[in-house]
């Protein structure tokens, strides 16, 4: 049996991208998926594809950078699936690019509210039903700018690399309640998150689809980090 079979798994920014792409193959993983985006349309089109009569799948639209949202969202997770097994946090954005000493502070607050700040909100909440089953497993979805430096990315390689922060410390927090806690650095994805369509990237299925399988593995054993890059890019060293 998969994993991933009747775990119930909330995955953020679940309405595109790599998000959606983790929330299709969970469904047919036999997931209990609950996700959330911010377009009311893009989740129309997610619940279109899924066979809600032969799927378990709850999606709501608001805006992450919202604490009560999101409290407010995990509180209906239980209702409609009981508690929570997986959290994924794949919401993210760069959504201001500049040289470091052109960073406008409300571009970087904004950052930080939705690529640290959020995650953390979501880690908290669904760490309280972790703790009282004992087990649980929690991944953030970053970037390899954590793991190097390129220019003209200061502001989202400061607010990835501030969750990477808080993801390292957390892995060793968490073992005492027998909560795996998993890094995933992604390379270049060819999604909407870039302004050009960049094809010998990897794909959000490719994608999600080595995430979800190198997962799916003895709960004995910690896969602490995953670094997925596309084979053509070398900018990382």
């Amino acid at each position: 049996m998969s994993y991933w079979e009747n775990k119930c798994v909330i995955v953020t920014g679940g309405t595109s991208g790599l998000g959606r792409s983790l929330v299709l193959k969970l469904v047919g993983l036999g997931a209990k998926v609950a996700f959330c985006g911010r377009s009311k349309e893009k989740m129309n089109d997610v619940m279109n594809e899924i066979k809600l009569e032969e799927s378990k799948a709850y999606g709501e639209t608001f805006d992450i950078t919202e604490e009560d949202k999101i409290i407010s969202f995990i509180g209906n997770v239980e209702g409609e699936f009981g508690g929570v097994d997986v959290l994924i946090n794949c919401a993210g954005a760069n959504s201001a690019r500049s040289a470091v000493e052109d960073i406008k502070v409300e571009d970087i607050n904004f950052m930080f509210k939705l690529n640290t700040i959020a995650p953390l909100v979501f880690t908290k909440e669904c760490c309280k039903y972790m703790k009282a089953k004992q087990e649980g497993l929690i991944v953030n979805i970053l970037s390899t700018c954590c793991l190097y430096s390129n220019e003209g990315t200061g502001a989202y390689t400061a607010t990835k690399s501030s969750l990477d922060g808080l993801t390292k410390v957390l892995r060793k927090e968490a073992r005492k309640d027998n909560i795996r806690v998993c890094s995933v650095y992604p390379g270049g994805i060819n999604t909407p998150f870039r302004t050009q369509v960049r094809e010998e990237y990897l794909s959000p299925d490719n994608t999600a689809e080595a995430i979800l399988k190198a997962l799916d593995i003895d709960k004995s054993v910690a896969l602490d980090e995953i670094v997925l890059r596309p084979f053509i890019e070398a900018n990382y060293c």
